[in-house]
């Protein structure tokens, strides 16, 4: 029975590299781990193990340091993309690019009052993210098409009040007590595409977390779920150029310890951290559409 290869990727993973801005006597720091996934035709060389139009990965990685050299690898999204349509652009046979990047953000000492010119802290577990894929432009001279997909993740954020969970649904196997007064902890991350260019990739991408960060402690939480949702509200009504924002917020467990066996009370002080077995709540939030809000619309005519 002929067999054919339905579909393939392949690529370099985890290519990392740190890049040292000396321009001026304020060093800019910027380190990345880059992968590099490759579609088109490939088949022979799974299927006849002719290794012609089989790009190798080395060359991959190589190219992702060249381009860092040439190129500010601080805009996480321009250097993706261009890294991507150079791989499409020149080989006819490879119709797509994906080109993953993750940064590690490092945070400017500041020594008595001053910032510190070139050292730095870097011990968050937060990461800036960047997804595009570029496809091969139908014509030749045509430019590449494409999306680009903007994000972060381990964003950790706690508050020991301002939240709680009441008024759900029960049956015989809900132990869960209600309560008006819990800590709320989650690592977030966020994926959020655009409809347009922004005009500072880098600055937007900070006005983003800054509302993210806001909304969390802006008012009381009466679910996970219900905060999620206005941090992503939020986003969309500051930031006309984000036209879908994707939350995952896992719901990380701050247990009240029981002390009642010392003979000692507890009055919502001490409690036991937990993320094993941890509630896992993500949505994505995007605007109205057209055709959805005539939908609404007809439905409550």
């Amino acid at each position: 029975m002929p067999h054919q290869v339905w579909t393939q990727s392949y690529g370099k993973s985890r290519v990392r590299l740190a890049k040292v801005d000396r321009d001026t006597d304020v060093h800019q720091y910027t380190e990345l781990s880059v992968d590099v996934e490759l579609d088109g035709d490939f088949d022979a060389v799974y299927t006849q193990g002719d290794n012609t139009l089989a790009l190798p990965t080395d060359t991959m990685k190589n190219t992702v340091y060249a381009f860092a050299r040439e190129l500010d690898p601080c805009e996480l999204e321009t250097f993706a993309w261009t890294l991507g349509s150079h791989f499409v652009e020149n080989f006819d046979h490879i119709s797509h690019a994906a080109i993953k990047i993750t940064e590690t953000p490092w945070e400017r000492l500041v020594i008595d009052g001053e910032a510190h010119p070139h050292a730095f802290s870097g011990s968050s577990t937060e990461r800036n993210t960047c997804h595009a894929v570029i496809t091969a432009p139908p014509k030749e001279g045509e430019e590449p098409e494409g999306a680009i997909e903007c994000g972060l993740e381990g964003l950790t954020l706690l508050k020991t009040t301002d939240s709680g969970f009441s008024k759900f649904l029960k049956d015989q196997y809900t132990t869960l007590p209600e309560v008006n007064d819990r800590i709320f902890a989650t690592t977030l991350s966020a994926k959020w595409v655009y409809n347009d260019t922004p005009d500072n990739w880098r600055a937007i991408r900070e006005r983003i977390r800054t509302i993210l960060i806001r909304e969390f402690s802006a008012r009381f939480s009466p679910s996970v779920q219900a905060t999620l949702f206005e941090m992503a509200s939020a986003v969309l009504d500051a930031e006309p150029a984000v036209e879908e924002i994707n939350l995952t917020m896992p719901n990380l467990h701050r247990h009240l310890i029981n002390l009642t066996s010392f003979d000692l009370d507890n009055p919502n002080i001490l409690f036991l951290p937990t993320d094993e077995p941890h509630g896992n709540i993500t949505a994505s939030i995007c605007r109205e559409r057209a055709e959805e809000a005539h939908a609404h619309d007809h439905d409550h005519g």
